[in-house]
């Protein structure tokens, strides 16, 4: 009996997903983006960023991160996004802006985060653009983020963004 509650116990802790994002108001583009996109059909409510498309220029997006589960996590990085995508974070960024900011004097590069149970942190995501790998549209919701917990394991989640980016490449 004490080794199938160990293996449940186990079970239960290596798919252990407790990141979050804080929806409104614990986000924000960074410059170069409207930041009062309205809702567009078919995001599902959500406000959708749209970058001009300028050949290598990144753009930021900074979201509030929230642990919503009993034990402490360190966020250690991006999970690896596919080559082929026309758009795609590609970095993760630090900021030492009290508020949900992607304002490049505040951006410091991320080492690692730690987040008790309960914490907030905001992070910025830096975002690639492709429109020679784009066949038109491309779009974005969540992020893959890597972290560690409990000393034992190493997980990556996919986190859900309050916010959808949508590149329109054209020619």
């Amino acid at each position: 009996m004490l080794a199938l509650g160990t293996a449940v116990l186990y079970g239960w802790l290596r798919t252990y997903a407790p990141l979050s994002v804080v929806g409104s108001g614990g986000f924000a583009p960074g410059p170069g983006l409207a930041a009062d996109i309205e809702p567009v059909t078919g995001s599902g409510g959500k406000p959708v960023f749209i970058p001009v498309y300028r050949k290598e220029r990144p753009f930021d997006t900074a979201f509030t991160l929230h642990n919503t589960g009993r034990f402490a996590v360190t966020v250690t990085g991006l999970a690896s996004s596919p080559a082929d995508s026309a758009l795609a974070p590609t970095a993760l960024l630090a900021t030492d802006s009290s508020t949900a900011s992607a304002d490049p004097s505040h951006l410091h590069a991320f080492t690692r985060l730690r987040l008790d149970a309960g914490d907030t942190a905001i992070v910025v995501v830096r975002w690639g653009l492709d429109c020679a790998r784009a066949t038109g549209e491309a779009s974005a919701d969540g992020v893959l983020l890597r972290y560690d917990y409990l000393s034992l394991f190493t997980r990556t989640e996919r986190v859900r963004l309050p916010f959808a980016v949508t590149l329109r490449c054209s020619g």
